[in-house]
């Protein structure tokens, strides 16, 4: 007995020393409308008649889209920090700073008020020779400094086409 009481103290002991990261969820790829993002097991995909790419957590939520380059012909938009900023301006997020990553995106942090509960997002923006796409992470507003690093993480893995 007192054997077996020693192992499973044992084994409790390096369970936590290791983090229990047995217990973590499973890093996990989602694709849709040209977009490849690998997040975790937590999300799953949702249906929306707002965004056709939409994946959502208990905590968290990801959302994309794309556009076809040709329809900003003639416009401002010659760029992608161009389309960033057009996307920021249509939404009355204009104030946000947008970031260039040396991934090849750019990305800006903004806030919004959805049915009275503040949430928190991460745009990204990338560009492909034939599309834009624009992407948010997001949770609630009081989540979103403990997040950004996780959502750098995530957005480092996102390919698209």
């Amino acid at each position: 007995m007192k054997k077996l009481f020693l192992t499973l103290l044992l084994f409790v002991t390096v369970l936590t020393i290791s983090g229990c990261d047995l217990f973590a969820p499973e890093e996990k790829e989602f694709s849709g409308s040209g977009i490849t993002i690998t997040l975790n097991d937590d999300f799953v995909v949702t249906q929306t008649v707002i965004v056709p790419f939409y994946l959502v957590s208990l905590d968290n939520i990801f959302m994309g889209s794309r556009e076809s380059k040709d329809i900003f012909e003639g416009t401002y938009v010659t760029s992608l920090e161009d389309y960033a900023q057009a996307v920021l301006d249509m939404n009355d997020h204009s104030e946000s700073t947008i970031i260039s990553d040396e991934e090849g995106y750019v990305y800006a942090y903004y806030e919004a008020t959805v049915e009275d509960i503040e949430y928190g997002y991460m745009l990204i923006c990338m560009e492909s020779d034939d599309y834009y796409y624009v992407m948010n992470l997001g949770c609630l507003n009081s989540d979103l400094e403990d997040n950004k690093e996780q959502y750098i993480e995530w957005a480092n893995t996102i390919v698209v086409e």
